[in-house]
């Protein structure tokens, strides 16, 4: 008995072979500022190519719209443009942003996410208290003192319109807020403290 799957391809290369024919669409550099890019990116959770042949433009100060059907790989490509696939999946392929690969080794993951933001369908705080979600990002990156945290979490708060119902229950868990309330916390809290890191909003739309 002879076995017909012997010679059987890599499934990447077998999927460019019999891929239907593709459209990709170059903006002209002269006419449109590029700010984040991927070329060939391919995804793979274990040896299962989830996504290959990945090739996008997104041009400055415009939205873009991914539309497909579901399972077809947008939250994929999305989680790996600020490198959060990794641990999880293997990556390949160049993702460029303002003209740097940021799919290297070389790259600190956590400066380029104060570039490259995502706000999530579903707010997702940590499973930590009100006051050390909003803190986290500082307490992480740098060294402030007991009193500046503090004024940080009620400035944020306040900007939110969230100070008056949750000031005294800042040790209890953000899990336990509303969805509405999720949202409307984090957005804030980014916000504020993208402006501490030097207008850190300003550059995640740029």
């Amino acid at each position: 008995m002879t076995n017909s799957n012997t010679d059987l391809k890599p499934a990447s290369e077998f999927i460019r072979e019999n891929a239907p024919e593709r459209f990709i669409y170059n903006m002209d550099p002269e006419k449109h500022e590029i700010a984040l890019s991927t070329h060939d990116l391919q995804v793979f959770y274990g040896d299962n190519l989830a996504l290959s042949e990945g090739d996008l433009q997104f041009e400055r100060y415009k939205i873009t719209s991914l539309v497909g059907a579901s399972g077809s790989g947008k939250s994929t490509f999305l989680r790996s443009l600020n490198r959060m696939n990794d641990d999880v999946a293997t990556v390949k392929g160049k993702i460029m942003y303002r003209g740097v690969d940021i799919n290297t080794k070389k790259i600190d993951v956590y400066e380029m996410r104060r570039h490259i933001g995502m706000v999530f369908q579903r707010p997702n705080p940590f499973a930590k208290s009100i006051y050390d979600n909003i803190t986290f990002a500082l307490t992480s990156r740098g060294n402030y003192t007991k009193e500046q945290l503090d004024e940080v979490v009620e400035t944020s708060l306040k900007q939110a319109a969230l100070w008056d119902q949750v000031k005294d229950e800042l040790d209890k868990s953000a899990l336990a807020l509303s969805g509405g309330k999720h949202s409307v916390l984090l957005l804030h809290v980014h916000w504020h403290l993208n402006q501490i890191s030097y207008c850190w909003m300003n550059r995640l739309v740029r």
